[in-house]
């Protein structure tokens, strides 16, 4: 097993070639295809706040994943269309704790039925299992939290309907099982809660993006509310986890300045209408950012939409606030992240959560600069301080540490318009200096390359 890696890349590598020579499709009904992807992430001395162990999992892990999804879809008639995909994953671990072995199960992670134009030109109906991601993503993405990577679906509908040129509205209702009734080849994982140690808690909501240009079409954005239920669950230690509703209303706003200077705001306040001691929480983000043009253009054999035609430099400036639990309290003040339980602020520090909750993004306050260069790729650096707004860690100050990231995305094999062929990669390196929140004081650091193919 210590040569799959080296034989999956090759055999990848092979499949891309192939399909980039074949021959384009003609339009059908009938659609298929899929996609692989390798990669090996590599991480230590990742930083927990508990005084023993001061590092999550033991301080070193090294894992290779192979994912393989393949779909197909089918358009019955102009305004309906039927969507299904299966996806199967496992690990080769090297150090590390031991998941996803071989042969594992398949999941059917999309099965639905989706609807066009029923209630007027642009509307949008899906009905069944489906990946949702509304907004800007931090609260809206991905549905089986507990799941590594494999999949993000929720089991629920989805409408979007048009309202007028600069209007539009996004309802969605889910309740996603803690298992996955469908899999193929059932190993009992979970897919969703904060804790292994917690079996058995569902989770629901329902929600309305009002979506549009506001101020006269200036401004883009949404406003928004978000309904989330966990259903009560026992412990492995006999206690009984409650049920717990959260309540959240949201505003994002995307103004772009000038052609080359744009901007992000987000605000979203949490609370329990039904208890004036429950939940009272707050999420902000800002962040502006500048894409210059220059004056080398990539080579016209070399260009695609989805790293961009010309060459580009960028700069930002972002921060993002995430409120902590007060302990002296009677509320809960830390922020809850809904459905959006993936490592959308960092790869590295998600791992920082071990001990609080998978993907438990909360007591958080980190501003960060940015660079971005687009030539054919995008190579992004970004660094900045992390702080945590209530001292509750074994360390007892509030300084999280220093955060650098570098991430480049480019392209293997440009493929056919359709997207078979198209193999891209990705390097990701990032690395923490911790601060006086943890005990450690051992720098962590992130590390992942990975190859995509499409076909």
């Amino acid at each position: 097993m210590k040569t799959l890696p080296i034989s999956v890349a090759a055999a990848m590598l092979a499949a891309a070639a192939f399909a980039a020579e074949a021959v384009e499709e003609k339009a059908s009904p009938f659609r298929y295809g899929g996609d692989i992807r390798l990669r090996q992430e590599l991480w230590d001395d990742i930083p927990i706040p508990t005084e023993e162990p001061i590092v999550t999992r033991n301080g070193y892990s090294n894992t290779y994943r192979l994912r393989s999804r393949v779909f197909a879809a089918y358009d019955f008639t102009d305004w309906m269309t039927a969507n299904v995909r299966f996806t199967h994953m496992f690990y080769e671990t090297i150090a590390g704790p031991e998941s996803f072995k071989w042969p594992d199960e398949i999941s059917l992670d999309n099965a639905n039925l989706e609807f066009h134009n029923l209630t007027g030109e642009g509307s949008k109906l899906v009905i069944g299992r489906q990946d949702i991601f509304l907004g800007s993503g931090r609260l809206i993405f991905e549905g089986t939290a507990l799941d590594a990577a494999r999949t993000t679906f929720f089991d629920g509908i989805l409408m979007r309907q048009p309202l007028s040129d600069d209007f539009s509205t996004d309802l969605f209702a889910v309740y996603d099982k803690d298992e996955d009734d469908l899999a193929i080849g059932h190993v009992h994982r979970q897919l969703r809660g904060y804790s292994p140690a917690v079996d058995g808690r569902d989770e629901a909501g329902a929600g309305v993006f009002l979506n549009g240009k506001f101020l006269d079409g200036a401004l883009p954005g949404s406003l928004y509310y978000i309904w989330k239920h966990e259903t009560s669950a026992r412990a492995a230690d006999g206690t009984e986890v409650e049920n717990n509703d959260i309540h959240t209303a949201g505003l994002l706003l995307r103004p772009k300045f000038s052609n080359t200077l744009s901007g992000e705001f987000e605000y979203a306040r949490q609370f329990d209408p039904a208890d004036d001691d429950g939940i009272d929480a707050t999420m902000a983000y800002a962040g502006i950012k500048s894409m210059h043009g220059l004056k080398h253009d990539v080579p016209e054999a070399k260009r695609n939409d989805e790293f961009g035609k010309d060459a580009q430099l960028g700069f930002g400036f972002d921060v993002t606030y995430l409120s902590g639990d007060d302990p002296d309290s009677k509320r809960n003040e830390a922020f809850n992240p809904l459905f959006s339980r993936y490592p959308f602020l960092s790869e590295l520090m998600i791992y920082c959560f071990d001990t609080e909750g998978a993907g438990n993004w909360n007591n958080i306050i980190h501003p960060r600069v940015s660079v971005t260069a687009k030539c054919g790729g995008e190579l992004t650096l970004a660094a900045g301080p992390v702080f945590a707004e209530e001292r509750n860690g074994a360390g007892g100050g509030r300084d999280r540490g220093w955060l650098y990231t570098a991430q480049g995305t480019f392209l293997l094999f440009s493929g056919f318009e359709s997207g078979r062929g198209k193999t891209t990669g990705l390097l990701l390196l990032e690395v923490l200096d911790p601060g006086d929140y943890y005990l450690s004081d051992r720098t962590a650091y992130f590390f992942r390359w990975q190859i995509n193919v499409a076909f």
